[in-house]
């Protein structure tokens, strides 16, 4: 495509997350990596995972206020903006999109344009994840936000179809779709054939947190013990458990839960593994999952998605997730088996880890349709 655009990514210091490889994602979609990306002050620069220049002249971002944020500095940000625009001669930039927005940045650009002081010829693109970073505006600038998104001033985007038919139902907003931006795989990956296994690994990735089903993880563990005390089978399975360092007391009970049912079987084992900074070792990580277990709470991830099963897909996994989440649109081809408590999840990965080829096939035509997704919403948001 070849077109640069602008991207504001206040929260480049997180090497955890997607805040970094969606830039990465964006400059795979357009074609070169020619796209400034807007920043923060106090970033460390030379840990980026990309290549593209990075103008961090924003005021710093407080972890602990994210959300709470005083109008004085959202004001004061979006004076910042305006600044770096005009002394970077960003003229020639047709559009700025905030890939991951929350509160702080649609207020910021509903706030410029209040006053004024927009440029009308860079059309900002905003895409959330959650109806919360709006619903918790106050109702003036909801008012506000809402008709510059519906006069087409601004562009917003969700990552789920979920998303954006509840923000259209619930606030009168009109989306201008969703646009899913890979993770940390490329849509064009490419898979090597897989082999006959006779141990499964099943991936429990990302932040350890009871929202991602931290504690129903040992339950399904035990259960699936009990099976293969009870029953021959002619495979193992190996649970892989991201934990973080940080949640000492989380991982604590996690392993204690974990540890008092091993006695049942040692046909189903776990690996530990803590945070992977590194990309490249967090791709090979990725790869030797075969079936991602993703038990998610059907309440905090009833709109919101998961990048795991953009990640899923694209390595052409099979995917257990949570009866009523999102991304219902990505998960229907047989790629994937919904459960909704602990004995339908290990049922799940049973009936995946002996009809795994099957999975496998279905997981490429899910592969297919979300990389012609991607590419015609990307397309629409470059117009």
């Amino acid at each position: 495509m070849g077109e640069s655009i602008i991207i504001l990514e206040r929260r480049l210091f997180s090497a955890i997350g997607h805040e970094r490889t969606q830039i990465n994602a964006i400059n795979d979609l357009i074609g070169n990596k020619k796209s400034i990306v807007i920043s923060c002050k106090g970033i460390n620069l030379d840990s980026m995972p990309f290549d593209n220049k990075v103008i961090s002249e924003l005021p710093r971002l407080n972890l602990k206020e994210e959300g709470e944020e005083s109008t004085e500095y959202i004001h004061k940000s979006g004076n910042a903006l305006i600044k770096i625009l005009e002394e970077h001669n960003f003229k020639q930039f047709k559009k700025i999109i905030i890939p991951s927005a929350r509160r702080l940045e649609i207020e910021l650009i509903t706030y410029l344009y209040s006053k004024n002081i927009f440029p009308l010829t860079l059309l900002p693109l905003i895409r959330i994840h959650d109806i919360g970073f709006i619903e918790n505006l106050t109702k003036p600038i909801i008012l506000k936000f809402s008709k510059l998104v519906n006069e087409g001033l601004i562009k917003l985007f969700t990552e789920t179809e979920e998303l954006s038919t509840k923000i259209k139902n619930d606030l009168g907003i009109m989306c201008s779709g969703d646009l899913v931006l890979p993770v940390s795989i490329h849509y064009n990956f490419k898979i090597q054939p897989e082999k006959k296994k006779k141990n499964i690994n099943i991936g429990c990735l990302g932040g350890p947190r009871r929202s991602k089903g931290i504690f129903t993880i040992p339950k399904i563990i035990k259960e699936l013990r009990k099976h293969f005390r009870d029953n021959k089978e002619n495979f193992e399975i190996t649970f892989i458990i991201q934990l973080s360092k940080d949640k000492n007391k989380r991982a604590f009970l996690f392993k204690i839960n974990e540890f008092l049912s091993r006695y049942i079987s040692s046909s189903v084992k776990v690996k530990y593994v803590y945070g992977v900074e590194d990309k490249n070792k967090f791709i090979i990580l990725l790869k030797s999952i075969d079936i991602f277990l993703l038990p998610y709470s059907n309440i905090q991830y009833k709109y919101t998605g998961s990048g795991f099963i953009t990640d899923a897909i694209f390595l052409e996994k099979p995917i257990i997730n949570r009866k009523g989440t999102s991304m219902k649109d990505l998960v229907s081809f047989e790629n994937a088996i919904a459960a909704e408590n602990v004995s339908e999840y290990s049922s799940a990965i049973l009936k995946i880890s002996k009809n795994y080829k099957y999975y496998i096939k279905n997981s490429k035509v899910a592969k297919k349709y979300l990389k012609n997704k991607i590419i015609k919403s990307f397309n629409a948001i470059l117009k």
